[in-house]
């Protein structure tokens, strides 16, 4: 952007660098440019306004009385123009849409960070939550939420738009020094030789294990009955029994990789799909755009991790 009297912002700011340093190279290494482009911008300056800005024959650099009529008004042109700046970056904020959402902790905590980097690029402010599923389908009717990530469809609530981000298997998750004596043992083996630790029976996940255990007729004594992925990891990782998760709960709870070991879950097999559920007619683009991000950061950052972190699933999870 030009002024009138034909120097630009950029010009004026070098020339206040060197001004209120007295040197070339200190208004350079300020403003992280040559000493050369310093050094050519204020030659440009000189021949704009036909008259020396500074005394050269003096060190450090003295302004001239030019220097000095010009430094009177660029400090405050370049405080405007930043100001000004500052002014239309908020205006534009202020003009995209807030949105609120909802993520199953798994899902936030590896997936997330990636997630809403990308989404808060088009929308001025993003509150998420994460817990959870229940308390999110309860908030999502309530107008608390906007859009959740979860597992459980609200197949029986009308007016709401469905979409599959990706799905992954069931697997077994045992202590590393328990390996030689387990990693091929059967449901009944696990069951009646490993104290089974549980993710909470308040939440879909937890609710979806435990169908999946009684219609294989399996009831596990109570034990241990943990919310999150990272504490139940923690619990296998001190030998304190097993248990039944997720390849993405297992890499939310990989600080503890190195002493557990995933295995296949033993006998019939048990997947989960994730949702991202909005309503009908409402933030229409951003969920969109929230479901579209969420599909590329699980492909390109989250399924390298999880197959890195468990060789032999291969294509086991995936896009839906």
């Amino acid at each position: 952007m030009k002024t009138t009297s034909g120097l630009d912002v950029r010009a004026l700011k070098i020339f206040e660098a060197v001004a209120s340093l007295g040197s070339l190279s200190k208004g350079a290494a300020l403003l992280g440019i040559t000493q050369s482009a310093v050094s050519q911008t204020i030659t440009q300056i000189e021949a704009i306004l036909e008259t020396p800005v500074f005394d050269r024959s003096q060190r450090p650099f003295k302004l001239t009385p030019a220097g000095i009529a010009l430094s009177r008004r660029a400090g405050q042109i370049v405080e405007d123009m930043e100001r000004l700046v500052v002014h239309v970056r908020d205006a534009d904020l202020a003009s995209r849409p807030a949105i609120r959402v909802g993520m199953i902790d798994s899902f936030a905590a590896t997936a997330g960070p990636a997630i809403v980097k990308k989404v808060t690029e088009s929308a001025s402010q993003l509150l998420l939550w994460s817990g959870l599923a229940n308390s999110h389908a309860t908030a999502l009717m309530k107008r608390q939420l906007d859009l959740i990530v979860t597992t459980d469809t609200l197949d029986d609530i009308d007016h709401i738009v469905r979409r599959s981000i990706f799905s992954e298997p069931f697997i077994a998750v045992i202590p590393k020094v328990r390996e030689k004596e387990f990693k091929n043992a059967d449901l009944t083996t696990l069951i009646e030789r490993m104290p089974l630790i549980r993710f909470s029976a308040r939440s879909h996940f937890g609710a979806l294990i435990e169908r999946h255990l009684r219609r294989q007729g399996f009831s596990p004594r109570p034990y241990l009955e943990i919310d999150t992925s990272d504490v139940v990891m923690a619990m296998v990782a001190a030998d304190l029994g097993w248990t039944i998760t997720t390849p993405i709960c297992l890499l939310q709870g990989r600080t503890y990789s190195g002493q557990i070991t995933a295995i296949p879950l033993p006998g019939a097999s048990l997947h989960r799909t994730i949702y991202q559920l909005s309503r009908e007619g409402e933030y229409v683009d951003m969920a969109e755009n929230c479901f579209q991000v969420s599909r590329s950061v699980m492909e390109n950052d989250i399924f390298p991790d999880v197959r890195q972190l468990i060789p032999w699933l291969r294509s086991g999870i995936s896009l839906s």
